[in-house]
C-alpha cells in the first residue's frame, strides 16, 4: 500500500499546472465573454485554455471555417479559426459559438478583423 507521501510530487505538480492555467488567463482582462478571440495590447488573442497572443504585424491573415446549415438551423455552431502567420506558421483554435459572445457570428468576427485591418478569409462549407 502507497503512503501519502507518495502522492505529494503529483499534487504539487497538479497545482503547478492549475496555477499556470490561472495565471495565464488572468493575464487578459477582456477574455470574459470574448468568444474565440479578442484584441488586447496589439495582440489577437486566440481564446483558448491558454490564451494565445499574436501581435497583429504579424498575421497574414485570418481563416473562420464553419458549417453553414449548423448556424443557420442551429443555436450553436462550430467553428474553426486559423490564425496565419506572415513566417508560415499557422495556430489553429476549435471554438463551439452559442450566438452569446460579444463577437457571436462569423459575419460579427469577420467585421472586428477587418477593423484591425486583417485580411480574412471565411469558409462557410461543411467542418
Amino acid at each position: 500500500m502507497f503512503s501519502f507521501l507518495f502522492y505529494v510530487p503529483y499534487i504539487a505538480a497538479l497545482g503547478l499546472i492549475v496555477y499556470f492555467f490561472v495565471y495565464k488567463r488572468s493575464r487578459f482582462k477582456n477574455r470574459s465573454g470574448a468568444g474565440a478571440f479578442f484584441f488586447e495590447n496589439g495582440c489577437l488573442v486566440l481564446n483558448t485554455g491558454v490564451p494565445y497572443p499574436i501581435p497583429l504585424a504579424e498575421i497574414e491573415r485570418v481563416e473562420l471555417h464553419y458549417n453553414q446549415w449548423e448556424l443557420d438551423h442551429k443555436l450553436s455552431y462550430s467553428l474553426w479559426v486559423y490564425a496565419v502567420r506572415k513566417s508560415g506558421k499557422t495556430k489553429r483554435v476549435y471554438y463551439k459559438g452559442y450566438r452569446t459572445a460579444k463577437l457571436a457570428l462569423p459575419s460579427d468576427m469577420k467585421t472586428a478583423l477587418e477593423e484591425q485591418g486583417l485580411r480574412v478569409v471565411m469558409d462557410g462549407g461543411q467542418t
